[in-house]
C-alpha cells in the first residue's frame, strides 16, 4: 500500500506538473506528499546554490499546502547523485513522481532518462508525468498479460477506487505469424482469440472478487500490448503497466511494454515491480 508519495523536485516546468499530479492524486488516496531536491556534490559546496534549492523545495511545498491544506507535505535537500537517491527513496510504500519534457514520440535519450532508469531499478512504483491536458481524462487502465503476478493489477484496482474511476483491463493478443502461401485456419483463429477472451474474464473475476467496489471495464484487443495500452493515452488518468526485473541483470531492464510506453509517453505512466514471487507459484497476490 502506498502511504507517501516522493515528488522529484529541481525547480523544472516538468517538476512542477509532476508535483501538481502528485498533489491531485494524493487528495483522492490521502498518501503524505514529500517534495525532494537532489543537489550534486560540487553544487553543495557552493553555500548560494545550496540556499536556492532549498529555498526552491520550501516554496513549492508551500504551494501544495495552499492547493490542498488537509495533505500532509515536507521538504527534503539531499546531497548525492540524483538517480541514486531517488532510487534509495523506493519502496513499496512509497511512489516516485518525477515529470519529463519528452511527448508523443522518442528522442535519441528518451530509452535511458532518469524516468525509465528508475522505473526498471526501483523497488517501488514509478510514475512518469509528461507536459499534457489534463482537462477531460478521467479512468485507470492496466494491462493484463495472465500471468500469476499481480502486483500492477492490484495497484491499478486501488488507483481506481481511490480516484472512484473505472478500472479498465486492457488485454492484447495477435494471430501467429505464417509462412508460404497458406492463411491461417478460421477455427484455429477463433480459439486462440477464445483463449485471450478467457484470459480476460478469469482475471477480471478474480480482480473483482477481492476488490468488489471497483467498477471494471474490459478490453480484449487484437494488438501489440504497447499499443492496445497506448490507444488509451489522451483519455486516460493513468496508465498502469508492469514490469519484470528477477535476477541482477534482468532487474535493471524495462520489459518492452513499459519501455514503448515510456518512449512514447501521452498519458501519466506508472511502473509497478513486480511482487516477490513464491517458489511453488501458489501464492495469490491481488490481496497483498
Amino acid at each position: 500500500m502506498i502511504e507517501q508519495t516522493i515528488i522529484a523536485w529541481d525547480g523544472s516546468d516538468a517538476a512542477r506538473r509532476a508535483s501538481t499530479w502528485a498533489a491531485s492524486r494524493a487528495a483522492a488516496t490521502s498518501d503524505a506528499l514529500r517534495v525532494v531536491q537532489v543537489v550534486d556534490r560540487s553544487s553543495a559546496d557552493d553555500g548560494e546554490s545550496l540556499e536556492r534549492a532549498v529555498a526552491s523545495t520550501e516554496d513549492e511545498a508551500s504551494r501544495l499546502r495552499v492547493l490542498h491544506p488537509e495533505l500532509l507535505v515536507r521538504a527534503d535537500v539531499v546531497i548525492g547523485d540524483r538517480y541514486a537517491e531517488l532510487r534509495g527513496f523506493s519502496d513499496d510504500t512509497r511512489l516516485v513522481a518525477l515529470g519529463t519534457d519528452e511527448y508523443g514520440s522518442p528522442t535519441r535519450s528518451s530509452g535511458w532518462s532518469l524516468g525509465s532508469r528508475l522505473a526498471a531499478a526501483s523497488s517501488g512504483p514509478v510514475a512518469v508525468i509528461p507536459e499534457l491536458a489534463e482537462a477531460g481524462r478521467h479512468g485507470v487502465v492496466v494491462g493484463v498479460d495472465g500471468t500469476t503476478d499481480h502486483a500492477a493489477l492490484s495497484f491499478a484496482a486501488r488507483e481506481a477506487i481511490a480516484r472512484q474511476e473505472p478500472l479498465h483491463l486492457v488485454h492484447a493478443w495477435h494471430r501467429p505469424t505464417t509462412t508460404g502461401v497458406h492463411a491461417l485456419n478460421p477455427t484455429l483463429v477463433d480459439w486462440i482469440r477464445e483463449t485471450h477472451s478467457e484470459t480476460l474474464a478469469r482475471t477480471t473475476a478474480s480482480l473483482v472478487e477481492a476488490f468488489p467496489e471497483v467498477s471494471v471495464q474490459q478490453h480484449l484487443t487484437e494488438s501489440h500490448p504497447a499499443g492496445a495500452l497506448h490507444a488509451f493515452a489522451a483519455s486516460a488518468s493513468a496508465i498502469v503497466v508492469g514490469t519484470r526485473g528477477y535476477g541482477p541483470i534482468r532487474r535493471f531492464m524495462l520489459g518492452s511494454t513499459s519501455h514503448t510506453l515510456l518512449l512514447y509517453i501521452d498519458a501519466p505512466t506508472i511502473v509497478v515491480p513486480s511482487a516477490p514471487q513464491d517458489p511453488s507459484g501458489a501464492i495469490d497476490l491481488l490481496l497483498a
